[in-house]
């Protein structure tokens, strides 16, 4: 009776941990659960604009063309605005300035603005009011703030944990020892080190009978390694026990089959653990192919791998 209850309870324990988080029901059948770079296929509604902002995400995960290009924009901006106020305040508001037109005038009161907001100072352009010399009180003291922010975005941006993981476009149904597995390719392109490497993957499906979507854990050759230095062939044997045992990919197509990668490792650069995932759809699974070796040979004492053929296969006979 005892053994009979732990093996009701590890069961009920295993069905429970099959959950990613998506529920089973909250989408449709077609619906991608996760994106092909990670991010999470959810689109978030009912909020008002502000509740939605979400400023520092933005400018944490934008790229960093956009990101220069804002703080310029941004920087012209408010110097514009300062510039505008010197220039309405009078010919006589700045001193050295040099108005022999309203354009060279305005030109002069955007350099004193720029020289105010940096803190900087050449001299030649100075105060020459008290409504002048509050204004560019208050812009010297947003400068200051202005200057700290964008210091600590910059911070924060270069000390993100960086993943730069390289993934196979697609997943491959190949040849493994004497039955056929389902296997993708990645690895790291980056220069640093990552280690205690790990990987899980999950098969999702509709179930047409229950009109719901089910997760299973998918059992890999190997889902952990001590250093993850070159590439990793992940690999799901299709056997018995497998959930996706005898499926084709017609019957993986009409149970919008989904596999779900998901992976961790300690960066032993950075001393951080860093995550990432990805997924592979039905319509991106190939049957009867395999990867073509990655591993180059020259005379030297390295080991090369070209980056380019991560994703590269070829033809083979299944078993």
């Amino acid at each position: 009776m005892k053994v009979t209850l732990e093996t009701g309870r590890k069961s009920k324990k295993e069905k429970k941990s099959r959950e990613l988080g998506f529920g089973n029901k909250a989408y449709n059948r077609e619906t991608r659960l996760i994106n092909k770079d990670g991010a999470f296929n959810v689109e978030k509604e009912g909020q008002s604009f502000w509740e939605a902002l979400d400023t520092y995400h933005e400018l944490i995960s934008m790229s960093w063309g956009r990101f220069f290009l804002l703080i310029t924009a941004v920087f012209f901006a408010i110097n514009l605005f300062f510039a505008l106020l010197y220039f309405l305040a009078g010919p006589a508001a700045i001193e050295g300035a040099q108005s022999s037109s309203d354009v060279n005038r305005f030109l002069q009161s955007f350099y004193f603005s720029t020289q105010t907001i940096t803190t900087v100072g050449f001299g030649k352009l100075n105060p020459n009011s008290d409504f002048v010399s509050i204004v560019s009180a208050f812009e010297s003291f947003l400068g200051l703030l202005g200057f700290a922010l964008a210091t600590g975005l910059m911070f924060a941006r270069f000390s993100r944990p960086r993943k730069r993981l390289v993934y196979s476009n697609n997943i491959l149904i190949s040849p493994y020892q004497d039955t056929n597995a389902i296997m993708y390719r990645f690895a790291n392109s980056g220069n640093n080190q990552l280690i205690e490497a790990e990987v899980d993957v999950v098969a999702s499906k509709w179930v047409n009978e229950e009109n719901r979507r089910v997760f299973e854990r998918l059992k890999l050759e190997r889902n952990k390694i001590n250093f993850f230095s070159m590439s990793w062939t992940i690999v799901h044997p299709l056997t018995k026990d497998s959930p996706l045992y005898g499926m084709t990919l017609d019957d993986m197509k009409a149970q919008q089959v989904e596999i779900i990668a998901m992976f961790k490792a300690f960066d032993d650069t950075y001393a951080r653990h860093i995550y990432d995932r990805t997924s592979f759809t039905h319509a991106e699974m190939l049957s009867g192919k395999k990867f073509i070796p990655i591993y180059e040979d020259q005379d030297d004492d390295m080991i090369h791998i070209n980056m380019e053929k991560i994703g590269q296969f070829e033809d083979a006979f299944l078993n």
